[in-house]
């Protein structure tokens, strides 16, 4: 099993420290602070904090009368929140986006919690190098984002985005394929900025770029995109995102796995600028 990192004040399972973030925003959203919703409530306001962070489990009565004091009565919502409370061992969750509106800001929550993360993303660059226009572009191209969702997804992206200016940023690895990067190179005419900020953010001291040749991905099993983050509150977190679906786990097997993976890759692959100009590459069919 990984060594844990984790400190003092770690939440106890990856599902209570995601319930305790869908929580906290809940209760933000109704105006509440920790404190007075805790007195409406009579509890403990270090009851009600170490709720939110996702340090002890809540029953599912507590959660019920949390939900109705925010107002929050969705049932969708209510079942989705007390499915993941009862099976708050469980070292996985999944999330469906047709299912609920929850859980769209999970993974911005995993990155900020983060001390390192490696993005693999064998034929695309990843969202979190997107500059805002080439994002916006993407999202509008999609077939699979409704355009009623795109602003919401922009909001998403910016948030995300953020991490790469915090005042101390984690530790970030992108591995991709010069499949990505000719992509993005066709588009050069339109998007310019987009290589441009891909090479400025390579040369940032906590980030590294680093490229795949295209006979690499031969394998099916590599032309699956995932994250692993390495986060203060549950050590090590993989995410497997779909178009459709995210899946995240700590399980630690499966966690091993890819790091392992990552290992390979990272030897398979070189530094963005190390590269020669990418944009008169051909990409067999």
């Amino acid at each position: 099993m990984p060594t844990s990192h984790r400190g003092p004040s770690s939440a106890t399972s990856l599902r209570t420290w995601i319930l305790g973030r869908e929580l906290r925003r809940i209760m933000t959203d109704a105006g509440h602070t920790n404190n007075d919703l805790a007195r409406h409530l009579g509890w403990h306001p270090a009851t009600l904090s170490r709720y939110v962070n996702g340090q002890r489990h809540i029953p599912p009565a507590d959660l019920v009368h949390l939900l109705i004091a925010c107002g929050h009565t969705h049932r969708t919502d209510r079942d989705q929140l007390l499915a993941l409370a009862a099976d708050h061992h469980t070292p996985r969750h999944w999330h469906d986006h047709h299912d609920t509106g929850l859980y769209a800001n999970t993974l911005t929550d995993l990155e900020h919690d983060s001390t390192a993360i490696t993005y693999y993303t064998p034929t695309s660059l990843p969202d979190i190098v997107h500059t805002p226009d080439y994002h916006h572009a993407l999202l509008t191209a999609s077939p699979l984002v409704p355009a009623d969702t795109i602003p919401a997804h922009l909001a998403t992206h910016h948030a995300r985005r953020r991490l790469l200016t915090r005042t101390t940023p984690p530790a970030i690895t992108v591995i991709l394929s010069n499949l990505a990067l000719f992509t993005a190179a066709n588009r050069e005419k339109v998007f310019p900025d987009q290589l441009h900020h891909l090479h400025t953010l390579a040369s940032a001291p906590t980030i590294s770029i680093r490229v795949l040749d295209l006979p690499a991905l031969a394998s099916p099993h590599l032309t699956t995109p995932f994250q692993l983050l390495t986060t203060t509150s549950r050590a090590k977190v993989l995410h497997l995102p779909t178009h459709t679906a995210n899946l995240y786990t700590e399980e630690p097997h499966t966690v091993r796995i890819y790091e392992s993976l990552l290992t390979d890759l990272a030897r398979q692959s070189r530094p963005l600028g190390a590269l020669a100009d990418y944009r008169t590459q051909r990409i067999p069919a």
